[in-house]
């Protein structure tokens, strides 16, 4: 247990570390500690809810089994992650070099990283979903209305705690300034005040070069 948890955490270091190489060593540094912490509150929370979903769906499945399956789920993201962190890294180091110093490729590598997050949490998420399911007596129906529950709870948890602890990477024109480790609640450069308005605004309209915060 102590062997996986620690080749999970240096997974997701890994990750995060390339992530935040797009903006500075500062950024990149600082997510050596935060995307692991993103995995491990996200997984916390879930562990949580996940159970309580489970016992209003009379899904009979054990609090142990639950808590396996949300750890098991996690640990093999990080490593999914992991592995695409030469890539990450590679893109990062190249939008740096070509970026204009005011956007650059921002958007892009923004909607890129959310596509490479959830791809790898939903391919965790139906491997143990399927060996959870498997070793119990649900039928086919409510293991698919847990599975949807479950799925919705922790794409809403994770989403929110990374934009609570954001930024884990930020626009170029921010290079050179020290925001806040965390910037929780405060609004981004759009306004919006939760992950879900961000992502809704980013696919909408671009910022725009008013509207970008020096705290960013």
């Amino acid at each position: 247990m102590i062997r996986s948890t620690l080749i999970a955490l240096v997974g997701a270091a890994v990750y995060g570390f390339a992530l935040g190489s797009a903006h500075s060593e500062l950024y990149a540094a600082r997510n050596l500690v935060k995307f692991p912490a993103l995995l491990v509150t996200t997984s916390a929370v879930c562990a949580t809810a996940w159970w309580i979903v489970a016992r209003a769906l009379n899904s009979g499945l054990s609090f142990r089994a639950v808590q396996h399956a949300v750890w098991r789920l996690f640990h093999d993201s990080a490593l999914l992650l992991a592995s695409l962190a030469p890539a990450v890294l590679f893109c990062a180091r190249v939008l740096r070099a070509t970026d204009d110093g005011n956007l650059g490729g921002y958007d892009g590598f923004l909607a890129a990283n959310l596509g490479a997050v959830a791809v790898c949490g939903v391919l965790a998420f139906a491997r143990q979903g399927t060996q959870l399911f498997r070793s119990s007596s649900l039928t086919r129906a409510r293991a698919f209305a847990l599975a949807t529950c479950w799925l919705a709870l922790t794409l809403g948890v994770g989403g929110q705690a990374a934009f609570y602890m954001r930024p884990f990477f930020g626009f170029p024109l921010t290079r050179g300034n020290t925001p806040p480790f965390f910037l929780g609640a405060e609004p981004d450069a759009r306004g919006a005040t939760n992950f879900y308005e961000a992502v809704l605004q980013t696919l909408e309209r671009p910022p725009l070069p008013s509207a970008w915060p020096n705290s960013r």
